[in-house]
């Protein structure tokens, strides 16, 4: 299964936003959503980020790729550095978000999955 999600900054802050609902919810994340089979992967952070915030993105490089190993199912996720082009963001599927710095970010609850995404997030956006 392929994921997409979009490290998305603005002025030295990230945007991270908690899951609403699900198997795991209340976990912090960078948005995104799954790569359907006709689109490539930027197309998909594109129409994930306008379904989940109702805002318009660039992609502008790709950052990592991961290797998600839960329960059932292996997940490709591959973490792309985005920014908005229009519009400001407006929570549809999560409950919370937040513009933090790449230091705060070990403040918050990421999937374990997550670190290696956290981790270049770290090296290059600070």
């Amino acid at each position: 299964k392929d994921i997409v999600c979009a490290v998305i900054c603005m002025d030295q802050r990230l945007l991270i936003a908690k899951r609403s609902s699900g198997v795991h919810e209340n976990i912090w994340e960078f948005p995104g959503g799954k790569v359907e089979p006709e689109e490539t992967k930027e197309e998909a952070i594109i129409r994930e980020l306008k379904e989940e915030l109702d805002i318009d993105v660039e992609v502008e490089r790709f950052l990592v790729d991961v290797l998600d190993k839960r329960e059932d199912i292996c997940i490709h996720v591959s973490a792309y550095l985005c920014n908005i082009r229009k519009g400001t963001p407006v929570l549809h599927v999560h409950h919370e978000m937040a513009w933090v710095s790449a230091n705060e970010l070990d403040s918050y609850t990421f999937e374990a999955a997550d670190e290696a995404i956290l981790q270049c997030v770290k090296r290059e956006i600070t």
